[in-house]
């Protein structure tokens, strides 16, 4: 080591030295000196920062940016930028968002839309949110332009390659349905094809019948996919009942509470051809006056609503095939039965994939895990849906062939296919998955809610009774099994949760007094006495017993030859109990309206009742409160008319008496209202 020191250094001294040609020079005098004579640019501040500084600080986001940069910042390849444009947006949005809607609304919906098939997922997330505040800023007119512009996005997300983004479609179809329902339900059709894809698929290119496909990608089943989609197309569903029954929130959206839109074109599936118009409500004089002669209307109001000429002529729709002409290709009939041929196999077939299996045993197939009872719980949603639409059809263009074929192609199916191990249950480890104490404790409560799957079992018993007119005379063994689970239900009506037993009162309303059935069997009767040795005996909640009283009356009321096939003996002891009713501090305007009703019926055994409890109901009247009035002495009013069919002389004249008025508290104009509704029922007796 010390000897290569020693030659570096000697190899270093050796080396030729160049001495500098400047080394001692100096610069001349005069030439030291610093240059002035150079030119200064002005510092321009663009006009984008100058408008950022003088305007409002609502109009900024919480890093100091405007909407043009935050749209900016979409257009940027990186996910983060994107992420920072949309996030600065909901904060602008949140704070004025007219500065969004009225000045850069068309710009804002293009530029957000566009990347709502990002690669990458939070940002295809941000961009739904973004896009729901945006909606609910602008509404679904402002909206309605630019609504190609999204439709198309939507399709495109729902028909790509990536499987991602496929799924998170269903977000994007999400945040139409909340805040555009209006603009969905009039491009149903050009959504339907897309939509029905991600879960099946056609069997030929001439017929619209569909088969199930795999899942969508390997870290979800096939059930979970197509119990996601199923779950939109309920909402698709929905907003189309409700905008078909008059529903109004969705139909005059669009026309600011004034009209709803007009939807009578050839691409809309469902619009009824013929315009109907209903007859003007009129005011309703609740004063009477004893001079005046007494008029009773003896036909409905609804028999003065004018019938279209088109409806009396409709022809057939459910005839054999063939080529079609254009005008029966754009027919909404036939657009609504293709869409039930289309679902109504796929539901099936969705079922026998998660049905359980009967190699246990024959109770082993009323025995269903979390995952199968879901997905019959939504199948069994959308074909009852399918079928108010069929029936809503048939009531606006008087038809009932398409019932009638709803009926003979699907019945025997259903019966086969989900009547067969009914009534279903949840085993007990249902829902309870890997993921430890968490994942069961979130399954707990709807166990615990819907443990013996009321819910399901309420939906078979009604779409059975859907699907077989005349299931009240039907002495098969299904309706045997039918009747039988309704009975045992109301037996043991300990419901907690409130739906299901809102389930169970339409069930019991449909089988005991809807459809045009008129001939009884023994289990229907059954059901009947057991659902009045409840409400007499058991102590329900008062909105329960209220509906089922309104049941009772309406069976009285509005079916008198029903009633009489059930037996008016069954019905006696209720009916002296009613009065009662009157005699107590709290009663519903519903109930003292089926009240008025059978008084105007002149039920005798009701009508006896009162008139021996007259006195006691007029004392009470000052105390009696009445809910679910909608004006200041509604309820008041329709007590009093009730009592205006009481037809003891000697009860009116005592009623009448200035001492005996002055002792009902109740303002005067109700006492004068009183003393002339009861004048005039002196002079008419």
């Amino acid at each position: 080591m010390g000897g290569n020191s020693r030659k570096f250094k000697k190899a270093e001294k050796s080396k030729i030295k160049l001495k500098s040609a400047l080394k001692g020079a100096k610069l001349p005098k005069g030439t030291n000196v610093t240059k002035t004579n150079f030119k200064v640019r002005k510092i321009v501040i663009p006009d984008q920062i100058k408008q950022r500084n003088l305007t409002d600080a609502n109009v900024l986001s919480s890093r100091s940016l405007t909407v043009k940069d935050c749209l900016a910042k979409l257009k940027h390849t990186n996910p983060t930028a994107k992420c920072d444009g949309l996030r600065g947006l909901r904060e602008i949005l949140a704070k004025l968002p007219t500065e969004v809607t009225e000045n850069h609304l068309s710009t804002a919906i293009k530029s957000i839309v566009s990347i709502s098939i990002d690669i990458e997922r939070d940002v295809r997330r941000d961009c739904y949110k973004t896009l729901g505040l945006l909606f609910a800023a602008a509404g679904q007119e402002n909206v309605l332009p630019f609504f190609d512009v999204l439709l198309s996005f939507l399709r495109c997300a729902m028909t790509h390659i990536q499987p991602r983004i496929q799924e998170d479609s269903l977000l994007l179809l999400d945040t139409f349905l909340q805040h555009l329902p209006q603009l969905v339900l009039l491009n149903r059709d050009k959504i339907f094809p897309q939509f029905l894809d991600m879960i099946s698929k056609l069997r030929s290119e001439s017929k619209p019948e569909r088969t199930l496909t795999l899942s969508l990608n390997k870290q979800s089943t096939s059930t979970k996919w197509r119990t996601r989609v199923l779950m939109r197309l309920i909402g698709m569903l929905r907003i189309l009942i409700d905008s078909k029954k008059g529903d109004g929130k969705v139909a005059m959206e669009m026309k600011g509470g004034e009209e709803p839109m007009d939807t009578g074109d050839e691409s809309n599936p469902f619009t009824t051809k013929s315009t109907h118009i209903p007859a003007s409500s009129l005011p309703v004089n609740n004063v009477f006056d004893y001079r005046a002669p007494l008029h009773f209307p003896l036909v409905r109001h609804r028999l003065y609503q004018p019938c279209p000429l088109t409806c009396l002529f409709r022809k057939s729709i459910t005839g054999s095939g063939g080529n079609l002409s254009l005008s029966d290709q754009i027919d909404e009939g036939r657009k609504l039965k293709t869409y039930v041929q289309m679902l109504m196999p796929l539901l099936f077939e969705s079922w026998l994939e998660v049905r359980p299996t009967s190699g246990g045993g024959e109770t082993a197939e009323h025995v269903l895990s979390h995952e199968a009872a879901t997905t019959l719980g939504l199948l069994l949603d959308i074909a009852i849906q399918l079928w108010e639409l069929v029936v809503i059809y048939g009531r606006e263009t008087n038809n009932s062939d398409m019932t009638r074929w709803f009926r003979d192609q699907y019945a025997e199916d259903f019966c086969n296919h989900i009547l067969k191990g009914f009534p279903f249950y949840q085993s007990p480890g249902a829902g309870a998955g890997k993921g430890g104490r968490s994942a069961m404790a979130d399954e707990t409560k709807e166990r615990n809610v819907d443990e013996k799957c009321y819910q399901q079992n309420f939906n078979i018993c009604y779409f059975y009774c859907c699907l077989n007119e005349n299931f009240r005379s039907d002495r098969s063994k299904n309706y045997d099994k039918v009747a039988n689970y309704v009975e045992r239900c109301v037996n043991n009506w300990k419901f907690r949760s409130p739906e299901v037993s809102s389930l169970l009162l339409k069930v019991l309303r449909y089988m005991l007094l809807e459809t045009d059935c008129v001939s009884i069997n023994q289990n229907t009767r059954g059901l009947l006495k057991t659902l009045l040795e409840v409400y007499i005996q058991a102590k329900l909640p008062q909105d329960t017993r209220n509906r089922i009283l309104i049941l009772f009356c309406d069976i009285i009321v509005l079916n008198d030859r029903l009633w009489r096939e059930y037996g008016q003996e069954i019905f006696t002891l209720w009916l002296r109990m009613l009065p009662n009713l009157l005699k107590k501090t709290v009663i519903d305007f519903n109930v003292l309206k089926a009240l008025l009703c059978l008084a105007k019926q002149k039920n005798t055994i009701f009508l006896h009742s009162l008139e021996e409890n007259v006195e006691d109901i007029v004392g009470n009247v000052g105390t009696l409160k009445v809910v679910n009035e909608q004006f200041k002495n509604e309820g008041l009013v329709l007590l009093i008319n009730l009592l205006f069919w009481v037809s003891k002389r000697d009860a009116l004249e005592k009623l009448l008496q200035p001492e005996q008025v002055k002792t009902i508290k109740i303002d005067d104009d109700m006492k004068a209202y009183f003393r002339s509704t009861l004048r005039t029922r002196l002079v008419s007796l």
